[in-house]
């Protein structure tokens, strides 16, 4: 019998190692793309809620009947299961009789409970809109019955 003819065919031990080290970094680097993937989906969760919070408070802002007039207005609320801090500016226009409303949103961290003291800072905003309001911004009335019947006060 031929030596050769005897020898049997299979995997040594180098290949076999060699094998398991290719599967564990590719599954180590399809984990990390799962846990990315899920982060960004949250951030992306946060800035949209952020943005209902700045959008209603920008709304109410405008519908209010008394208008509470320029300055800078803070606090918070709860939406989405979490709390939001927010802060309102309002400032004169060039144009007369309008007055621009910007609004920020940024999430409060479950450690600080109650703080707006972190909403007075320019960092951390997640979402920024900017409206106006004033006796120069309207609609057409036939097209917004709301808008048109609600009772305002001048800038």
């Amino acid at each position: 019998m031929n030596g050769a003819l005897t020898r049997s065919r299979g995997f040594t031990l180098v290949e076999v190692l060699v094998a398991l080290i290719i599967v564990a970094l590719g599954s180590a680097a399809m984990l990390s793309a799962l846990a990315s993937s899920a982060r960004a989906a949250e951030r992306i969760r946060e800035r949209m809620i952020a943005g209902f919070v700045a959008q209603n408070r920008l709304t109410e802002t405008r519908l209010e009947p008394e208008f509470s007039g320029i300055g800078r207005r803070e606090g918070e609320i709860e939406m989405g299961g979490s709390r939001w801090a927010w802060q309102q500016e309002v400032v004169r226009t060039p144009i007369e009789g309008v007055l621009q409303i910007t609004v920020r949103v940024r999430g409060i961290e479950a450690t600080a409970p109650g703080s707006t003291a972190a909403a007075s800072s320019q960092a951390g905003w997640l979402v920024t809109i900017a409206g106006a309001r004033g006796a120069a911004v309207s609609t057409d009335p036939l097209l917004d019955r709301l808008w048109d019947s609600a009772q305002r006060s001048p800038p």
